[in-house]
């Protein structure tokens, strides 16, 4: 056999064959002729142009980075050859089922390099073993440069330390899964049989991070081996895991959270290598795989932002994947595109893919194109590294290679750690309905521990005393830790109703002092910086305050007055820096030179920082970032905003299985806040609704915060509760856009000022015993009221619904008492079954019902139900919105 590739297709006799259509690919190196490439080779000297641009490449890298004495022209294409080809012929499937088809332009370069000088035949050892590395994708002769000085002085062997504690881990996993398998018949696993390598390669990642100078990482993996690696290497009590299997409640001091699967929850705690202490954070993760993977990022950065880490290096991102998973809804390509956008990047991460070569059932061939799974990180000059995971020289070189390109060029590196599943996709799937040939293969294979207890043995590195004494200890560390394990709770037969609380409690209102100062930061310009007039003039206007605060002043003043008091602010998405509307202009710039100047940063007290950022076209990765990132950015804000509230479910997975549910499942709190542009304009169906119902229908538990606010000031003090509140949750804001600029929609000064806060209820019109009670929430407010007052209907009363969840009743309770006889009418622009109709309806029944009110039901007075949001043609938008409002005072 000559070499193994992870791409499986046809299965013919037990091997598998490269050779589907799609795979072939052009390359300089189609001709196997030594006398054509020195013919092309001078010609391209003589003119470059004339010669195709992919052996402009190679003769390029020949030029200027081979070394000059090299023995040959054709030595010097041969190694080179080696380095960038050698790879399709490495020996990487440890099942020894591939069969990789040479190329007929590789084969006819490498057959004969068996017989040339040794230099080369150590290359072909160095990059055709057990160890392949990719680099044709890379265009940088530095990073070409370190990666062949590197891989070509790796030392033959590891220590024999290395590998006797590479052996007690492999013990360790095949142990450990046994034990669960023994104990636990009935319970879903996800083991790492056949990669009990993994364990290997990230404890030696650990370790080689820590003699780096890392001090804290963050890790995100998929729930296949999570068990495992938990117990074995990141220190997690195996009592309490066994005690999580036997039904004990993982938080018992919140035994009213519905809590998680054990395979899905996460660790943190303190690991020593060397003498050198590291925190490490496993984070919790949803069976959507590699959805953590912005999560991980954001959290890493965080920590380097504001965490006691002196430098980004000492901060480092581990993330584990799947070969089949890395297709993962794009999550992965999103993630991996934010690796060099500033405001995004963590200096790199170390990636390992478990490629055990299949997906629950579908093969390698059904689930990519790609010739390789981790083609993807080919986009962003990461260093690919593939390796046989039963070759455990090759997978300590590979890890110990991999943390040392991130240390060294703040860079993504990848190990595609190719290994195989011993068992199903869980304990009670059975694979060889699907892939019969193949699991006679690995019903056969001699396990890793053997292997490598083997190999020991005849180097004469193993005692056989310490190993029997290990083995005996370990064991007993097992069966102690089940014995200990704490009997299953029992839950109770109902849970206590979750408490609804308001944003805030606590007055938000700022000094005089300090806002005023804030508006004259806004509207100062350095001098010598010049603005377009038109901007000037926008900019200028902020400083107005009479006759109120407009919705953008608003904003920045919370910004500036939170910074003033040392807060960091982060806002985050796609045009956040001029505003998708143009209404912030955080960064001004020069128009002659292009500088930028960002006034609120001189607001920034005791190290406060605020970054104002720009995202890439993304909503999945750049949410799922900012939600990591708020995992620890408390106190202070942390904003992301789309473009326009209808692009949110871009990132639905985000929402349904971190944000709104985190809390509940692992005990992870969030303060991120995310502002969702929201509001029938007659812009059509794609630029017109955040889709305020799946909000409130995720609201439970008091998990998040879900606000509609009306008024500048009732939004500038819902950003101040959320960067002060001692209780983080998610807040949830539907933000206008006609509002930006309506000039109806302002606040005095004095809706700022101390002794003001949040009110979840505005009302307008009669106190007491109106005719007509117009519940709304949102824009359609001032519509009602400009028809109010241009009728003169003085007898209805106009209520605005500002917090949505939790749902305020005492506030409407007190309302409605108010106005006992008044008719009550709910009034949305949203269709019928969407907005928050559908979830308020039964509810404001029985408040009005509570309230003692003769008529309780509320009517319905909207659009009627529709499959989209809403329209597209002006026209009629406005037709349909004036019918709305005029109906609600006649329903």
């Amino acid at each position: 056999m000559t070499g193994a590739q992870p791409r499986r297709a046809a299965q013919q006799k037990g091997k598998r064959t490269m050779s589907e259509p799609h795979e072939q690919f052009s390359s300089p190196l189609s001709m196997a002729s030594a006398d054509f490439l020195e013919a092309m080779h001078e010609q391209y000297r003589g003119d470059a142009l004339s010669v195709d641009p992919a052996w402009r490449y190679v003769f390029r890298f020949l030029d200027e980075v081979c070394q000059p004495e090299a023995p040959s022209q054709q030595g010097l294409l041969q190694a080179e050859l080696i380095r960038r080809f050698g790879h399709l012929q490495a020996r990487l499937d440890p099942l020894e089922l591939a069969q990789v088809q040479d190329p007929a332009l590789l084969a006819g370069f490498l057959e004969h390099i068996a017989s040339l000088d040794s230099g080369l035949a150590e290359l072909r050892r160095a990059y055709q073993g057990g160890l392949a590395v990719e680099t044709a994708h890379l265009h940088d002769f530095g990073l070409l440069n370190w990666i062949h000085e590197r891989v070509e002085r790796l030392p033959e062997a590891p220590t024999k330390a290395a590998l006797i504690r590479a052996y007690e881990r492999v013990v360790q996993s095949d142990e450990f899964e046994r034990f669960l398998m023994r104990k636990f018949p009935g319970k879903k696993k996800f083991g790492q049989e056949g990669s009990e390598v993994v364990p290997v390669v990230l404890d030696s990642l650990l370790a080689q991070a820590a003699r780096s100078g890392v001090t804290e990482v963050v890790i995100g993996t998929m729930h296949r081996g999570r068990l495992n690696l938990m117990a074995n290497v990141l220190g997690k009590p195996i009592g309490r895991i066994f005690a999580e299997f036997k039904g004990a409640h993982p938080f018992a001091a919140q035994p009213s959270v519905a809590a998680d699967v054990p395979y899905h929850l996460g660790h943190a705690g303190e690991l020593e290598y060397e003498g050198r202490r590291m925190r490490v954070t496993l984070l919790p993760n949803p069976s959507h795989l590699e959805a953590v993977d912005p999560v991980a990022l954001g959290l890493a950065r965080w920590v380097q932002d504001h965490g006691s880490a002196q430098d980004g290096s000492q901060v480092l991102t581990i993330i584990l994947h799947t070969d089949a998973a890395v297709i993962g809804q794009g999550i992965v390509a999103e993630s991996l595109q934010l690796s060099a956008v500033p405001g995004y990047t963590t200096g790199g991460v170390v990636h390992v893919v478990v490629n055990n070569q299949i997906g629950f059932t579908t093969q390698a061939d059904e689930g990519r194109s790609s010739h390789y799974c981790t083609d993807v990180w080919k986009a962003v000059q990461s260093l690919i590294l593939h390796v046989n995971g039963e070759d455990m020289d090759a997978a300590l070189q590979a890890a110990n290679l991999a943390v040392a390109y991130r240390q060294s060029h703040g860079r993504d590196a990848v190990i595609d750690l190719v290994t195989y599943r011993r068992n199903g996709h869980n304990e009670f799937d059975e694979p060889r309905f699907s892939q019969p040939q193949l699991y006679q293969c690995v019903d056969a294979r001699i396990p890793l521990r053997e292997r490598l207890r083997q190999r020991l043995l005849q180097a004469g590195m193993l005692d056989l005393d310490s190993e029997a004494g290990f083995i005996a200890a370990y064991r007993n560390e097992l069966e102690q830790a089940y014995q200990g394990a704490m009997t299953p709770t029992t839950p109770a037969a109902a849970l206590p109703p979750a408490r609804a609380v308001a944003v805030t409690h606590a007055e938000t209102g700022a000094a005089r002092v300090d806002l005023l100062h804030c508006l004259k930061l806004l509207v100062d310009i350095p001098a010598g910086f010049t603005l377009g007039e038109r901007l000037l003039k926008q900019i200028q206007a902020r400083a107005l305050i009479e006759p109120g605060i407009a919705w953008p002043t608003a904003e920045a003043l919370a910004f500036g007055t939170l910074l003033q008091a040392g807060l960091p602010v982060r806002l985050a998405g796609q045009d956040v820096v001029r505003g998708a509307f143009s209404h912030r202009h955080f960064h001004l710039v020069d128009v002659e030179n292009g500088k930028r100047h960002v006034s609120l940063q001189a607001l920034a007290q005791k190290g406060a920082k605020f970054d104002v950022i720009n995202s890439p076209l993304s909503e999945y990765a750049t949410l799922g970032f900012e939600y990591g990132y708020s995992l620890a950015a408390q106190p202070g804000l942390n904003i992301w905003e789309a473009q326009f509230g209808d692009f949110a479910n871009g990132a639905q997975i985000v929402i349904d299985q971190f944000i709104s549910s985190g809390e509940q499942k692992w005990l992870q709190s969030s303060g991120l806040t995310m502002l969702l542009p929201h509001g029938l304009e007659g812009q059509g169906p794609e630029h017109s609704s955040a889709r305020i119902e799946r909000y409130l229908q995720l609201c439970a538990d008091d998990n998040i915060r879900l606000i509609n606010p009306s008024t500048p000031a009732n939004y500038f003090h819902a950003l101040r509760a959320q960067a002060l509140s001692i209780s983080r949750k998610p807040l949830v804001v539907i933000s206008p856009k006609t509002l930006l600029r309506l000039p109806a929609a302002i606040s005095p000064l004095d809706d700022f000022l101390p002794g003001t806060r949040f009110a979840p209820v505005l009302t307008s019109g009669p106190q007491q015993h109106a005719q007509r009670l117009l519940l709304c929430s949102g824009k359609i407010a001032y519509e009602l009221e400009d028809y109010r007052a241009a009728y003169g209907r003085d007898d209805v009363v106009v209520a605005r619904l500002e917090q949505l969840y939790p749902c305020p009743e005492d506030a409407l309770l007190r309302l409605m008492q108010a106005h006992p006889r008044a008719r009550l009418v709910w009034v949305q622009e949203e269709p019928e079954n969407m907005g928050a109709w559908q979830w308020y309806d039964r509810r404001l029944e029985r408040m009005a019902a509570s309230s003692g009110h003769p008529a309780p039901t509320f009517v319905y007075c909207g659009r009627p139900a529709s499959a989209s949001p809403a329209g597209s043609f002006h026209g009629r938008h406005a037709a349909d919105q004036a019918a709305v409002v005029a109906r609600a005072f006649d329903a």
